[in-house]
């Protein structure tokens, strides 16, 4: 049983060896593009802050941040609404919330 125990450890530090020398090479740039490229920063529509890239709610209010690419349309019109809209500046519809 111990033996058993002994090779599972070894395994075990092998396998966190390799996991920190692929970080190593990736942070040197041996390993090329390995790393996922950084997301940008989402700006909250309520109070303004800054938010990592991949928030879903402002760190600074709790407010539900826009998913990028999302965009705001009026529902009589179908004309693109700034994410604070209140009415619509085309056709004077009220936006929906």
């Amino acid at each position: 049983m111990v033996d058993e125990l002994f090779e599972v450890f070894e395994e075990l530090f092998e396998r966190r060896n390799k996991k920190k020398k692929k970080e190593k090479e990736g942070k040197s740039g041996k390993g090329g593009n390995a790393a996922a490229p950084a997301t940008p920063p989402i700006f909250c529509v309520d109070c303004g802050a800054r938010n990592e890239g991949g928030a879903r709610f402002c760190m600074e209010c709790g407010a539900l941040l826009p998913s990028p690419g999302e965009e705001l349309r009026c529902l009589s019109c179908n004309a693109q609404l700034p994410l604070k809209a209140k009415f619509c500046p085309r056709c004077g519809a009220k936006a929906a919330v």
